[in-house]
């Protein structure tokens, strides 16, 4: 609530310091009676209890609260307060909303820092208090930070994310998860039924990381995975990459294990039924060029998924130093 009022860092150990100077400013008391002050806090309560997951106010507002629980970024819950609480429309709220969870996994996918995303969220929530919450607000905080700190990344660095980077590295498994969970909800047609996702999935490298002889290069001869060579290396880094990664129950996940890929294979024709196994099935090896041909079909799910901003030759706005 003081974050999302004050735009500034609330430090939890000095809370009592920071609400009563928030409450009892210099010039005076901020609120008439306390009827007026348990008034405003009285807001907050249902938009924090919706974020938590304690209560369902506002559908959208909870599906962030459960995105950001996911990624550990309760630092947003000032701008996401600030949204909720504003005159725009739903439609704009909604589209805010993901524009904060999109922020959150691009960067992830891309392999940038995620320690300065307090100061990027404060700085945010400064400009919502000047100008109001708004996509267009948004945009043009982010116009001129292109640093590695701060920036959105466009879908050309995304996609080569996906392509490139050891997501399986950059995400730990909850989040991963959240990550492949929403490529299987996109792969689904227009006709599949709706299903939430079950508690027990584990991630699955389809190329295992112990490869062993079962799973040779393209040219079928075979390298050690553990040499320096520059096909082992290359390897190594593809296999942790979103193109090689799955979702499995976790029997299947152990039943399956560092098994050959025609073994893997048949274990998902008789007991999975995730839409983003069905490439699996259609394949009759598994190695580089298979993997980075899946990453790209997934890269094209994942900038609908997590879009972009719109690109914007503007300065930034006031207040909006990161």
């Amino acid at each position: 609530m003081l974050g999302a009022e004050t735009g500034q860092k609330i430090s939890m150990r000095e809370l009592y310091a920071e609400y009563r100077a928030f409450a009892v400013p210099r010039g005076g008391p901020r609120f008439q009676n306390i009827e007026d002050e348990l008034g405003m806090l009285g807001k907050y309560s249902p938009l924090y209890e919706t974020l938590e997951g304690r209560v369902i106010e506002d559908e959208d507002l909870h599906w962030l609260g459960r995105k950001l629980a996911v990624w550990q970024v309760t630092t947003a819950y000032p701008v996401a307060m600030q949204v909720s609480m504003s005159s725009i429309d739903d439609e704009e709220k909604g589209e805010l909303y993901h524009l904060i969870y999109s922020y959150i996994v691009r960067r992830a996918l891309c392999g940038l820092t995620g320690k300065n995303l307090n100061k990027v969220f404060q700085s945010i929530s400064l400009v919502f208090l000047k100008h109001g919450p708004s996509v267009d607000s948004l945009e043009r905080y982010f116009a001129d930070k292109d640093g590695d700190s701060t920036r959105y990344p466009s879908d050309d660095e995304f996609r080569q994310g996906i392509l490139s980077k050891p997501a399986y590295m950059l995400a730990p498994q909850a989040r991963i998860r959240d990550i492949l969970w929403e490529l299987e909800e996109a792969s689904r047609s227009e006709f599949a039924e709706t299903t939430t996702m079950p508690p027990d999935l584990w991630t699955e490298h389809m190329l295992p990381t112990a490869w062993t002889k079962e799973w040779p290069f393209e040219q079928g001869e075979f390298v050690e995975r553990w040499s320096r060579e520059r096909k082992s290396e290359e390897r190594n880094t593809l296999i942790q990459s979103v193109g090689n990664l799955t979702l499995l129950t976790s029997r299947l996940n152990i039943s399956a294990g560092n098994k050959g890929f025609l073994a893997k294979r048949e274990k998902l024709k008789k007991h999975t039924s995730l839409f983003l196994n069905r490439w699996f099935l259609e394949r009759d090896l598994w190695n580089e060029s298979e993997i980075r041909q899946r990453g790209q079909a997934l890269a094209d799910l994942a900038v609908d998924i997590w879009p972009a901003l719109e690109p914007m030759k503007v300065e930034s706005v006031d207040g909006a130093n990161s």
